[in-house]
């Protein structure tokens, strides 16, 4: 059948398929003809506007933890966010079929991923402890899924409105935390997320991620949303209390300068406001005394009192030292806290709270060698689409998606993120930023070659032959 009879047929059968379930709906239960109605009209939209899939599993990922069911399948807890994916993957498989769309997209990127995956799966079997490898093993190859389910809904896709409506759902999210949301026991804002540290990695990723994509935007709402993200995410992550959260935004915020330093005067504007806002919105006192203690212990201090700082260096000793007698296939995959015996003050078994070493005493040295390989693909995919960029414009999103995970891969060597979805979802998206920036840098080429110089990259181009 062609795409036009396709289509046809999928208008006659719809009527037909809602009305066979709004009646036996109505013979089980009369609220689930609400429920399939919210259904039908989310399939229907998200068939027609695939890109509006992405931006449902980011408000997903994002607000997940403010409504997590009490369901589990397979003694997997079902989520907003898993539920969100899996439909997308099903109304993306549909909507190939229906117009003969490539399905998927070959990437170096997710090649490595398919490669630590994979490697996942041998240290499972390695250790013999199925119960436990499949939550990381499921865990890496979900995330793996997500990736390149984003990647190719938007590579062909205008990014523009991405990023404003992709701003505006971050916007709001921060305002909300700022102005008094969830907090821990111990004051720490949680933001939309359980944890205060993790809610910090969050910021300190997307924010530079989306701040890339609106600087160029000349339209007004962009402007607003710059200055409402400029002001509120530093004091997000001052709020957190996350002392090494607050130690990665320095460093990405001077990263950030680079394509920021055009808009001057909305940093000023937001430098101002959020001094005046500081003492109302975040317990400045607990926040400077937590660091306080940080930079005691830095100091050689020993005795200050910091109870995280001592569990954090203890199981970063019992993690080396498990990975010294594990070193090829380490102890399995979510074997860590087992292998390990380490209980906290609260009485748990407790993870290894840094990726790497996480990795390390689990999967041993062919795990780290994975994720080398997959890191680095993603360092020369970003350089690459740096240099070939054509503009300030592409330039500005490829260096935004850089700080972002350059954030998240510093914070995760205090953090256990190796299945951290949100990271995974901004770098399909930033795989999406890089084909764009090569796409337009080549294009630029071939239309404006350099006298005698056809072959040198768009960035040496440039410079040697400015135009």
């Amino acid at each position: 059948m062609t795409p036009a009879r396709d289509r046809r047929a999928l208008w006659v059968a719809a009527p037909l398929i809602v009305g066979l379930l709004a009646g036996l709906s109505i013979l089980v239960d009369y609220r689930l003809i609400l429920a399939g109605s919210v259904a039908v009209a989310i399939g229907w939209v998200g068939l027609r506007n695939p890109h509006l899939l992405v931006l449902g599993i980011f408000a997903s990922i994002l607000f997940d933890r403010l409504g997590v069911t009490g369901a589990k399948v397979a003694k997997l807890p079902v989520t907003a966010s898993k539920l969100a994916v899996l439909g997308s993957l099903g109304l993306w498989v549909v909507h190939v079929g229906l117009t003969r769309k490539p399905g998927i997209r070959i990437h170096p990127v997710l090649g490595a991923m398919v490669g630590m995956t994979l490697v996942t799966g041998m240290a499972v079997t390695f250790s013999g402890d199925f119960d436990l490898g499949r939550f990381s093993l499921m865990g890496i190859g979900m995330v793996t899924i997500l990736t390149g389910l984003v990647y190719v809904i938007l590579a062909e896709h205008d990014l523009t409105n991405i990023y404003r409506v992709l701003g505006v759902i971050l916007a709001l999210s921060l305002a909300t935390s700022v102005a008094g949301g969830a907090a821990n026991q111990a004051g720490r804002a949680t933001g939309s997320f359980g944890d205060p540290n993790e809610w910090a990695t969050l910021v300190l990723m997307v924010t530079p991620a989306v701040l890339g994509g609106l600087v160029a935007d000349p339209h007004r709402g962009a402007q607003f949303l710059r200055i409402a993200l400029l002001g509120l995410a530093p004091l997000a992550v001052f709020a957190s209390g996350s002392r090494a959260a607050l130690l990665v935004g320095i460093a990405v915020s001077i990263g950030c300068f680079s394509f920021l330093k055009q808009r001057r005067n909305e940093l000023l504007v937001c430098l101002g406001g959020g001094l005046v806002a500081a003492p109302f919105v975040v317990d400045v006192d607990n926040a400077i005394a937590r660091f306080g203690r940080l930079l005691g212990r830095a100091s050689g201090a020993g005795m200050v009192d910091d109870s995280s700082l001592d569990e954090r260096s203890e199981l970063l000793r019992q993690g080396i030292d498990l990975f010294l007698n594990n070193w090829l296939l380490g102890v399995g995959p979510g074997r860590f806290a087992k292998a390990t015996g380490f209980i906290s003050l609260e009485g748990r078994l407790r993870p290894a709270h840094n990726t790497y070493l996480e990795v390390a005493s689990e999967q041993g040295l062919i795990g780290l060698a994975a994720g080398f390989i997959f890191m680095a693909t993603v360092a020369w995919t970003l350089w690459k689409a740096w240099n070939l960029s054509p503009d300030d414009h592409h330039r500005a999103r490829v260096v935004g998606m850089a700080a972002g995970l350059a954030a998240v891969s510093i914070m995760a060597a205090t953090l256990g993120l190796l299945t951290f979805s949100m990271a995974y979802l901004m770098l399909g998206i930033a795989l999406a930023v890089t084909d764009q920036a090569e796409r337009a840098g080549r294009a630029h080429l071939a239309a404006h070659p350099p006298d005698g110089h056809a072959t040198l990259p768009g960035l040496r181009a440039r410079r040697e032959h400015p135009r």
